[in-house]
């Protein structure tokens, strides 16, 4: 659009503007004014009727009704004049038949009443505030609506004129304004194409004429500029060239293999380390060929990775190993670092990124020795690991044959001297039988046996033989769990069988520094989890408490007597159950406690703890079990775990340190 037509279509865009705000403002005051007029019209012709006929409907003159009606119909725009009693009974009644057949409607909003072609007034029969009746008036608003018409008509084709005068005037305005701007138009054009220097006439002191003066110092400054930009450019070729040739020294130099690819996929330079690391000879010319060509060389040093062979396509290892080449250069962005073995063993580790400008940099660096290392650390790493497993077995074993000697023990007491006993007891009934008949015999054989010790004594004897097997049983059951490999699938648990087998196997370290009690809740529905993963989180924290309980004893040189470890089970909001750990020792300070979940952190002397147990037990209640570890403790008071598990297995949780 030229300047000259936007400057005409300004115009009359501001002047359309203004009419539309003068006619749309104008036709409303008629509007509103004659609808205004015409119901106080209405209604003032209403209240003169109704005057008029008072005395008639008082006396029930049914003739004067019917010729007052009749005068007053001759009015115009009246529809309908209807008189009624007081208990609505029509007195006198006459207009249009269609408007006498309506139900007759008072009208309350005008707006409607103008759009339904009539208005609907009443208006009371009174005397001395008493009503005898009232009158209802329908009069048609088709004359307002032709007067409205009518002067929208009127007031359109004034501004139509205005509009077509006001384009007029603006073409002349944008012939007049735009003379000098085509010439700077010309002017212009020509220095964009080229001709510096190029300048226009100047007339006049208008704001134009100065934009024409602007102009020619514009391409005077212009011309200049030119030159000594020239100048700079050839400078900044030189500087260019000898910065590219420093940089491909420096990229020549590099350990690692640079390789680097223009945007339609071909080599723009190749260093020698990279055409060492894939026995690409060093006489090939890489500048400009296909990277697809580099990557079928480098192919043959790579060992090419397993795969089902493509019947259709019949590829080869080689080709194989180029198609997948090719297919990670296809989306850098998809497959920044990846690794290749070579055929002389060594490890290659790929990176390519994209250039800005267009175009990728390969940098391929030989990372066989920091492999190599990382072999020999995981190999340290696995021996120490089992080192402190095979340690800890053998504490655990040590612990079990402790806790198994004892019951061991007395159940072989016992059953020797049930076995005494029992013979002393066949004895003495022997020899009752041969001495029947002589009861002061027979009592003084039973008192030299002493039968009514063994009839109290072997029962005994033989109950602590029984609960020492028992014992025995629940220890060998809760060992169990350890002396199977530890699995990683869920499976529906006893959460309270977990809890009593956790405290039979740590009995060894807490029965000497302290009481520990298992309030365990009834009917706890199971949960899915791992029951030995569990039992190491369980063996772990009653560990922890015996130990802390001990160094309390320790400190004040007293005994455990009145130290206690409580595990306690219950099912929490429906959808959880919870096992509470709590022991009555020296707690964890404030200023550690957001610490303990930490890997290697310890409150233990050193070549006790390793750090890592807390870790490892947060590790498999939150990521393994989707579940909760948290803590709570107060100095001097004790220390409360609280393990929270999902009873039904949905997603990993948030861990509460």
């Amino acid at each position: 659009m030229s300047f000259k037509l936007k400057t005409v279509v300004g115009i009359a865009s501001i002047e359309i503007v203004f009419l539309a705000v003068l006619v749309l403002s104008g036709l409303y005051y008629i509007r509103e004014s004659n609808e205004e007029r015409f119901v106080q019209q209405a209604h003032t012709t209403a209240s003169l009727l109704a005057t008029m006929t008072t005395d008639a409907t008082v006396a029930m003159d049914l003739a004067t009704l019917d010729e007052l009606v009749r005068q007053t119909l001759e009015n115009p725009n009246i529809m309908l004049i209807r008189i009624r009693a007081e208990d609505g009974t029509v007195l006198s009644a006459a207009g249009e038949d269609t408007q006498l057949d309506k139900q007759f409607v008072e009208d309350k909003d005008i707006g409607n009443a103008i759009s339904m072609h009539q208005v609907d007034v009443v208006s009371p029969i009174t005397i001395d505030d008493y009503v005898f009746g009232q009158v209802e008036i329908s009069m048609s608003t088709d004359e307002i609506r032709t007067t409205v018409a009518e002067a929208r008509d009127w007031m359109l084709g004034i501004a139509g004129t205005e509009i077509v005068l006001v384009a007029l005037f603006g073409l002349l305005l944008g012939q007049v304004l735009t003379g000098q701007l085509n010439k700077l138009r010309l002017a212009a054009k020509r220095v964009a194409d080229g001709e510096l220097g190029t300048t226009i006439e100047v007339k006049g002191s208008d704001e134009l004429a100065q934009t024409a003066a602007s102009f020619n110092k514009m391409s005077e400054s212009l011309t200049n500029y030119n030159q000594r930009l020239k100048h700079a450019l050839d400078r900044a070729e030189e500087k260019r060239a000898l910065a590219e040739s420093r940089l491909l020294t420096a990229i020549d130099a590099m350990p690692q293999g640079v390789a680097i690819i223009e945007p339609n996929g071909d080599v723009l330079h190749l260093n020698e380390n990279y055409k060492n690391l894939y026995n690409i000879s060093t006489d090939f010319d890489a500048n400009n060929a296909p990277f697809s060509t580099i990557a079928a060389m480098q192919a043959g040093a790579i060992v090419a990775q397993p795969f089902i062979k493509d019947r259709k396509t019949e590829e080869t290892p080689m080709t194989q190993t180029i198609v997948h080449r090719m297919r990670l250069l296809a989306d850098p962005d998809s497959n920044p670092n990846w690794e290749c073995k070579l055929r002389n063993d060594k490890i290659i580790f790929c990176t390519q990124r994209k250039i800005p400008g267009g175009g990728m940099v390969l940098v391929d660096s030989d990372v066989t020795g920091l492999h190599a290392a990382a072999d020999r650390s995981a190999q340290l790493e696995r021996e120490l690991l089992q080192k402190q497993r095979l340690e800890s077995l053998g504490v655990l074993a040590g612990g079990v044959a402790h806790e198994i000697n004892t019951p061991v023990q007395f159940i072989g007491d016992n059953l020797k001297f049930s076995q005494q006993s029992m013979d002393d007891l066949f004895s003495c009934i022997d020899e009752l039988c041969d001495l029947s008949g002589k009861p002061e015999e027979t009592s003084k054989i039973l008192d030299d046996h002493d039968i009514e010790f063994l009839k109290e004594e072997c029962p005994a004897a033989i109950q602590q033989g029984l609960e020492g097997v028992t014992r025995i049983r629940d220890i060998v059951s809760a060992v169990k769990i350890y002396t199977h490999p530890s699995t990683k699938s869920l499976a529906e648990t006893d959460i309270n069988r977990v809890v009593h087998n956790a405290a039979i196997v740590t009995a060894n370290n807490w029965k000497m520094v302290a009481s520990l009690n298992e309030n365990l809740g009834e009917d706890l529905p199971t949960v899915q989890a791992n029951e030995g993963q569990l039992s190491q989180v369980l063996v772990n924290l009653i560990v922890n408490a015996a130990d802390a309980l001990g160094e309390q004893i320790r400190d004040a040189e007293g005994s455990g007597t009145d130290q206690k470890i409580e595990i306690s089970t219950f099912v929490k909001d429906k959808d959880n159950i919870v096992v509470k750990v709590s022991d009555t020792g020296p707690g964890i300070p404030r200023a550690i406690q957001k610490s303990v979940f930490d890997p290697f952190f310890t409150t233990k002397e050193v070549g006790r703890g390793t750090g890592q147990g807390l870790a490892i037990c947060r590790s498999i209640i939150c990521d393994q079990h989707s579940g909760r570890l948290e803590l709570e403790s107060e100095p001097g008071k004790g220390t409360v775990f609280y393990i929270t598990l999902p009873i039904h297995q949905v997603s990993n949780s948030e861990c509460a340190a």
